[in-house]
Parts: C-alpha cells; sequence; structure tokens
C-alpha cells in the first residue's frame, strides 16, 4: 500500500479537500518505493498502474503522470508528463526531447523537486539568488589559455570539496570536453538542453552531468551549428543554488561573450603579457562596462609589460597571475591538463585567484 494514502482524517463538518493524484509507469520496485516516499511528503496520492504505457493509457487520468524512461513509449506520453531515470540511465534528456520535452527527474537525487512539482503543481526552486559564486574566465585574445584557467580553478575548488562545477560558454570552441580528455564521458552537454522546454531546475541539472572525480563540467559538443539560444541565465542561476562555485569559460572577448559575462558575478580577463595582448585586454575591458572584471597576466613576460602598466592601461585591477609552464601544452593534448594544474607551481597561481575572488574555504 502507498505510504501516500496515511493522512489524517478532516474534522467533523470539514469539506475534505481532494488530493492530486500521481500514477507511475515503472515495473521497478526502488523506482516505486522511491516514488512513494516523494508523495507522501508531497501529501499526494500514488494511483495503482499498470507498468505497460498502452494499458496506462486507458486508466482514468491522474493530475500527474510518471514515466519509467525504460517503459517510455513515443505517442503515449500525456502532456504534463515527467520522466523518470536513475543515474545510470543513459541518454535520457534525448529521450526527452523525442517524447515532447517533458521535464526529468533523476532519483534519488532530484526527490525534493518532484516533491515540489507534485504537491504545488510547479517546478522547485526558489528563483534568482541562490549563495553561489558565478566567476567568468574571459580571453583577451585567443589562446590566451582561459579555458585552461577555467578547468584549473573549478577543479582546484572540486578537490578541496566544495561543490564547483566548470561550465563551457564557448559555443565555437567543440567542447571543453576535449580539452579535459573527457569527450566520451557520458553526461549533459549543452545540445541537451536546447530541445528541452521549460525551465531546468537544479536538481534535475546535477545529477545528470557530467563529471570526473569530484569535479562537474557542462560542456558544448561537435555537432552541427545550431540556431537556438543557448539558456545560459537559467542553467547558471540554477547551478548557482547547489555549487559554492561555477566556473565560466566565456571563451575570446566579443560581444557574445560579454553578454553572457554579464550573468557573472565577476569577470577575470586573461591577458598575454605583450602589447598586443594588453591592447586587446583594455577593449575586451570596454566591452565588460558595468561587469566586475580583473585581470589576470599570463605567460612570459617578453616585452616588458608588468602588473602596473596592464592595469594602467586598462583600468581593471590585477587579481593575480599565472606563469608560464612548457608543459601545459602537451599535457592538454594527452588528457593530462587538470595534472598539470595541480603541479606545485600553478597550483599555487590558482589558489591566489580563488581566494581574490572570494572563493576560499
Amino acid at each position: 500500500m502507498s505510504t501516500a494514502a496515511h493522512r489524517p482524517a478532516p474534522a467533523p463538518g470539514t469539506p475534505a479537500a481532494r488530493a492530486r493524484t500521481v500514477r507511475l509507469v515503472s515495473d521497478d520496485p526502488a523506482l516505486r518505493a522511491t516514488v512513494e516516499r516523494v508523495c507522501a511528503a508531497a501529501g499526494t496520492e500514488l494511483l495503482p498502474g499498470p507498468a505497460d504505457p498502452a494499458a496506462a493509457a486507458r486508466t482514468p487520468l491522474a493530475d500527474t503522470d510518471l514515466v519509467d524512461v525504460r517503459h517510455a513509449v513515443r505517442g503515449r506520453v500525456r502532456p504534463g508528463t515527467v520522466l523518470l531515470g536513475r543515474s545510470e540511465d543513459t541518454g535520457l534528456w534525448d529521450r526527452a526531447a523525442e517524447l515532447g520535452g517533458c521535464a526529468v527527474a533523476v532519483l534519488p537525487d532530484a526527490a525534493g523537486w518532484l516533491a515540489d512539482l507534485l504537491g504545488e503543481g510547479r517546478g522547485g526552486g526558489s528563483g534568482p539568488g541562490g549563495t553561489g559564486r558565478v566567476v567568468g574566465l574571459l580571453g583577451a585574445v585567443g589562446g590566451a589559455g582561459t579555458s585552461t584557467l577555467a578547468c584549473w580553478l573549478a577543479d582546484r575548488a572540486a578537490q578541496e570539496e566544495r561543490p564547483a562545477v566548470l561550465v563551457d560558454a564557448d559555443r565555437e570552441g567543440c567542447g571543453i570536453d576535449v580539452l579535459l580528455g573527457l569527450e566520451d564521458r557520458d553526461g549533459l552537454r549543452w545540445p541537451d538542453l536546447l530541445r528541452i522546454a521549460g525551465t531546468v531546475h537544479a536538481e534535475q541539472l546535477w545529477p545528470a552531468m557530467a563529471r570526473t572525480g569530484r569535479l562537474r563540467w557542462l560542456s558544448w559538443d561537435r555537432s552541427g551549428p545550431d540556431d537556438a539560444a543557448a539558456p545560459y541565465g537559467p542553467v547558471l542561476e540554477a547551478l548557482r543554488r547547489v555549487a559554492e562555485l561555477v566556473v565560466v569559460d566565456l571563451g575570446r572577448a566579443g560581444r557574445a561573450a560579454a553578454d553572457t559575462a554579464a550573468l557573472c558575478d565577476e569577470v577575470l580577463v586573461l591577458v598575454p603579457r605583450t602589447v598586443r595582448g594588453v591592447l586587446a585586454a583594455r577593449w575586451a575591458a570596454d566591452l565588460l562596462e558595468g561587469v566586475p572584471a580583473r585581470l589576470v597576466p599570463a605567460g612570459l613576460n617578453v616585452a616588458d609589460v608588468d602588473d602596473a602598466l596592464a592595469a594602467a592601461t586598462t583600468g581593471l585591477s590585477v587579481a593575480g597571475s599565472v606563469r608560464f609552464h612548457g608543459g601545459v601544452p602537451e599535457a592538454a593534448e594527452t588528457g593530462r591538463l587538470l595534472d598539470a594544474g595541480r603541479s606545485r607551481r600553478l597550483a599555487k597561481d590558482v589558489a591566489v585567484l580563488l581566494g581574490a575572488v572570494g572563493a576560499v574555504p
């Protein structure tokens, strides 16, 4: 018997409010047990339901249908259905898109969000105002090492056992997962989100993300061009609620990157220690008008460009610097980029930058 059925009787003479009803299509006992607990928390009634989607379509309507991804059949999923999956279920978001863009809940991680949805008829989340910090990395010029530093910052925070996530916002970069050497790793990618209708909540997004060790990441991929706008704003707000630090790789400075930068709490502008690099950083600073930003000089000083000159030219203060390391290019090509960033010399530079942006333990 469903635990959702155990509720106090109404007081004499008080009309009993109709409980919202939920129907589950699944033959998985563990999944049903989880849903029973969710329904109990939400104060909803879990109706008996067949595992067969065809038979389910002939049963009386419930307020909300929950369908196990392993039983979802196209054309037999009603509007408003929530697709249920487990962390090991691959292709969950693709399947949701094929079924018409229904909501997704990865259980048990998304149990809280699902309880809010069932109990109140709307998704969880408290709107903007999460406590996590969103830090963008912007390259004054191409090849400055922006993506590399973004990987190192997010990884350092994750290694300190703080919830951290790396977000690839460089759409033309062919995926930061390649830089990590993890392009074959299962997990959510931006194209999956382009095909999902409606809001993606933190409790849905977090368990579906690709990860390596403690670090989670959201990458673009190598698929063809797509004119659909990336939902950077909603996704960053969702991640802010579950991560202490969200590091965004903005790519090379440009107007599109500046629009995304406006969603960040602060932007670090990576600038090579060259005359061209500093002049490009001054242009980037103009693009970022109104967005808190600081400089990160990087690499060898081959043109006598010190931090004071860079700050005076751009009008931006210096948050820290990253020293040159000749082994980084090879590490990036062989899947050892994170290991390179954990080396003693580079790890010190990264730790200073984390402290500068307020991301300290």
